[in-house]
């Protein structure tokens, strides 16, 4: 009788520590498998499930997804490293409530294809509209917009930049002013005067997953806010 009953609450612990510590390793290996279907790609990569009561894993619900890889493509979404956690998610619907977290060495087109490199993002909000906050360095926007100036336009100037948002092409040794302004999703240089002409730097679309929605310049970096879909890019 005494070792029958051992022998039950042997049973019900491995049942109960398979119940508590099995589905998140599931949901990992799910939730890799269906970043994998999405096309997403890295090096190193990590995918933590959690929740309160693991159990409810089994139910389609992880309280958190940490997601960290390095050398990342997901649709237009390129970094050189990601980290971030996912909340509330739906394992079985797919869906995001939150993100937190950075993404480094962010790659996006320019409109004539050149790569333009955001040195840091960090992500906060809902899974289909977390705002992000890029940093930029100055001489890589300055770079940007010469290239773009030349591509669009061909006109060959060298620019500065000043804060909150001037700018100043200088051609031929004639300067002319301007402002980086943002508009509908995206941004652009407008001159001051009629000489240049309005010249688009970066546009959502096309390999570019951040929709806009403001600039600012500082004295060694530009700040870029906007937008980003990650549950729609890693197809969780």
């Amino acid at each position: 009788m005494r070792s029958c009953l051992i022998q039950l609450l042997v049973t019900a612990g491995v049942i109960f520590a398979l119940l508590w510590f099995g589905p998140p390793f599931a949901a990992s290996w799910l939730a890799t498998n269906a970043l994998n279907a999405a096309g997403f790609t890295g090096t190193n990569t990590s995918v933590e499930v959690s929740a309160d009561l693991p159990p409810r894993i089994l139910l389609g619900h992880a309280d958190t997804i940490r997601l960290t890889s390095s050398q990342v493509g997901a649709g237009d979404l390129h970094a050189a490293i990601i980290d971030v956690t996912l909340s509330d998610v739906g394992l079985i619907d797919r869906t995001v409530g939150g993100v937190n977290g950075t993404l480094a060495g962010v790659r996006v087109p320019a409109p004539n294809g050149d790569p333009v490199t955001i040195d840091a993002v960090t992500l906060r909000g809902s899974g289909t509209s977390a705002v992000a906050t890029m940093t930029v360095k100055n001489a890589e926007v300055e770079s940007l917009i010469e290239s773009q100036l030349q591509a669009q336009t061909g006109i060959a100037g060298t620019v500065t930049l000043a804060a909150p948002d001037a700018v100043t092409v200088t051609v031929e040794g004639k300067s002319e002013s301007g402002k980086l302004v943002v508009t509908a999703g995206t941004l652009q240089l407008v001159p001051a005067s009629t000489s240049l002409p309005t010249v688009i730097l970066l546009a959502a679309g096309g390999g570019n997953p951040f929709q806009l929605t403001s600039v600012a310049v500082g004295s060694n970096t530009v700040t870029l806010v906007g937008t980003i879909d990650l549950q729609s890019l890693l197809g969780l």
